[in-house]
């Protein structure tokens, strides 16, 4: 106050209040005033730094809503509005702003859920529509299969839509809600039915037709909200019953008569040419008998076992007939065999003989040859004895020793001589070549003459041997 009034002390506007006391009021009041000013000039500069450095944030498209205050501190101090923040602010800036970016993204998530959301409720409206157009249509009714219409619908756009759907009802729950539905009904229908059929005014046997049952039971006025596809399905369960309503029957008729035919069989009397008149008596207290009931439909079954009978003894006749000419097949067949297997045998006998005289032949051809062999060389020896004698007159004049030589050579040729005996014995003993038999057969049908033609050419080789010797 007293720097103040040595400051204004000269001021006209000071002096113009007398009073002290008042001067220090006003004096206070301008203070506090002016304080309040400044705090408040200094908090909308605070404002407007704060917002600059909002906007500078939002300009900076790295931050994300996962971003860390401390990862990404770093890239933010270069900048002049960070730098006139004080670092609480700075932080207090990031994080409100880093919420708005995870208000903004729950949002768009939101936005983008109720989207996806109304597309596929519309996916599921065009699904049930298609169902409510096949139940109109009679594809689908309470009697239909999830598995068979699901094999129907399948690649069709409504039900592909529907399976592509990431919530809400599947494809068979819509069809389940619907299929609920129409078999309530079809049971409320049955029951309208099953009222009219005990009644008396509507039958249905396996003859019927579904025609003349509809337009029986529209008759009845608590009939007429069937629907006509209900009404085609009721008729065909009922006509189905029936069908193995008598099925059943048929059996339990078949069962009894083939217990009746089964009867027949212990009676001996029957056979083929028994009449019913006169084998009645036999069976007729036979519980079998009398639980057929109807004497039509036994004697239908008693004509049947007669002919069964007929026609097993008709097949035993025939049967004996067949192998009657069965066996008499297998007799021809075996005596031929037989005549068969005797001509084989003789002409192996027939072959046998034959050989056995080629053989015959052939020896007698080679003792042959081994006489004629035997004979030529005996000559030979003695034409060689001639002619050793011719030597030994010419020749007086050799010594002792020569002589020893020449015995010496006479005993050696003549053993010679003796090895080729031998070997021709041999050789005409051995069975050779069929090309030499036929030779020495030539040989004999050609006659002494050549023979001995032959043993001249032999004897002179043989003497030209010997004088080689010499």
């Amino acid at each position: 106050m007293s720097k103040a009034i040595s400051m204004l002390e000269n001021d006209e506007r000071f002096n113009a209040v007398e009073r002290v006391r008042d001067r220090e009021d006003l004096f206070e009041s301008y203070m506090v005033e002016l304080e309040r000013k400044e705090k408040e000039n200094a908090a909308e500069e605070h404002r407007r730094n704060l917002a600059e450095y909002r906007k500078f944030l939002e300009s900076c498209d790295f931050l994300k809503v996962n971003s860390h205050w401390r990862k990404i501190q770093d890239r933010l101090e270069d900048d002049d509005r960070y730098l006139l923040l004080e670092k609480l602010d700075r932080l207090l800036v990031y994080q409100d702003y880093i919420r708005d970016l995870e208000k903004e993204e729950e949002e768009q998530k939101r936005i983008q859920k109720e989207r996806i959301r109304r597309g596929e409720r519309k996916n599921r409206d065009a699904f049930r529509k298609l169902l409510e157009e096949h139940i109109a249509d009679g594809v689908l009714t309470a009697k239909t299969q999830w598995r068979d219409y699901c094999s129907k619908v399948k690649e069709l756009p409504q039900y592909q839509a529907v399976a592509s759907n990431t919530s809400g009802s599947t494809p068979r729950d819509l069809f389940e809600d619907v299929f609920e539905d129409l078999e309530k009904k079809y049971h409320e229908d049955k029951t309208l039915i099953k009222d009219t059929l005990k009644s008396g005014k509507i039958t249905v046997v396996t003859t019927s037709v579904f025609e003349d049952f509809k337009s029986a039971v529209l008759e009845e006025a608590a009939c007429q909200t069937i629907s006509e596809i209900n009404l085609k399905l009721l008729f065909e369960e009922l006509l189905e019953r029936a069908k193995e309503k008598e099925e059943k029957e048929a059996k339990k008729r078949q069962r009894l008569a083939d217990d009746f035919t089964n009867s027949l069989y212990s009676f001996k009397e029957i056979t083929t040419t028994s009449i019913w008149e006169d084998c009645k008596p036999l069976f007729e207290e036979t519980q079998e008998y009398k639980s057929i009931g109807d004497e039509s439909s036994s004697r239908e079954i008693f004509e049947e076992y007669i002919t069964y009978l007929k026609e097993k003894a008709k097949e035993k006749e025939r049967k004996r007939e067949e192998e009657k000419a069965k066996k008499e097949k297998e007799r021809e067949e075996k005596e031929k065999r037989k005549e068969k297997e005797k001509k084989e045998k003789d002409r192996e006998r027939e072959k046998e003989k034959s050989k056995e005289r080629n053989k015959k032949d052939e020896s007698d051809s080679d003792n042959q040859d081994i006489t004629d062999s035997h004979g030529y060389r005996e000559e030979k020896k003695k034409d060689k004895e001639k002619e050793r004698k011719h030597r030994r007159r010419h020749q007086s004049s050799i010594d002792d020793v020569d002589s020893e030589k020449d015995e010496k050579e006479e005993s050696r040729k003549s053993r010679r001589h003796g090895s080729d005996r031998k070997k021709s014995r041999k050789h005409a003993n051995s069975p050779d070549s069929d090309n030499e038999s036929r030779h020495k057969k030539h040989k004999r049908e050609h006659g002494d003459g050549s023979r001995r033609t032959g043993l001249n050419d032999e004897l002179e080789d043989g003497e030209l041997g010997d004088d080689a010797e010499v």
